[in-house]
């Protein structure tokens, strides 16, 4: 009986048998470069800003790269940042409602010089600031809900819905890019 289990079992194993292999080529070892890493300065990727504005509207109109969640917690932190006083917030509708000065605000390019007989008078107005996903990015908008009153009767106020997006804008902006400076 162990005749007919091991008879099946030969000696020559059509797998020992090499001589028809392909035999690889020969291939010339080159020296490899020596990295110089001490002499070359890494340059760190330029980072994607996820924050832009477009004034093609008035007011301008900020578009940020984020869903809408995420930008929803980014301008309430901008806000809070810029301590703009938040009266009311909606998120299933994304509106804020806030009061906000210009005139407190410094000024985009001049900081807090002010040139006498052109400078627009605001006072704290009560504005909102809505946000809407566009299928590819969240859009912040602001409008003038409520003017500041005045004790004079000819006097009119300006609306500071542009200062506030600007404001509103530079400090989400910071925030996403921490290292990139206001400009």
């Amino acid at each position: 009986m162990i005749a007919g289990v091991t008879g099946g079992c030969t000696a020559e194993s059509p797998y020992r048998d090499t001589s028809e292999l392909e035999i690889p080529p020969v291939m010339d070892v080159q020296d490899m470069p020596v990295s110089r890493s001490s002499s070359v300065v890494e340059k760190k990727p330029e980072q994607k800003s996820f924050v832009s504005l477009d004034d093609s509207q008035s007011p301008p109109v900020i578009m940020i790269e984020k869903l809408l969640d995420r930008s929803w917690e980014l301008v309430g932190q901008a806000l809070n940042d810029k301590q703009i006083k938040i009266i009311d917030k909606n998120r299933e509708d994304w509106v804020y409602r806030v009061k906000y000065d210009a005139t407190e605000d410094s000024g985009e390019y001049f900081g807090n010089v002010h040139f006498l007989g052109f400078e627009d008078e605001y006072g704290e107005a009560e504005y909102e600031v809505k946000l809407s996903w566009n299928g590819t990015e969240t859009e912040v908008h602001v409008r003038l809900l409520k003017q500041a009153e005045t004790d004079d009767e000819d006097e009119e106020l300006a609306d500071g819905s542009k200062k506030l997006v600007q404001t509103i804008y530079q400090a989400v902006k910071a925030i996403v890019n921490p290292e990139e400076k206001e400009q």
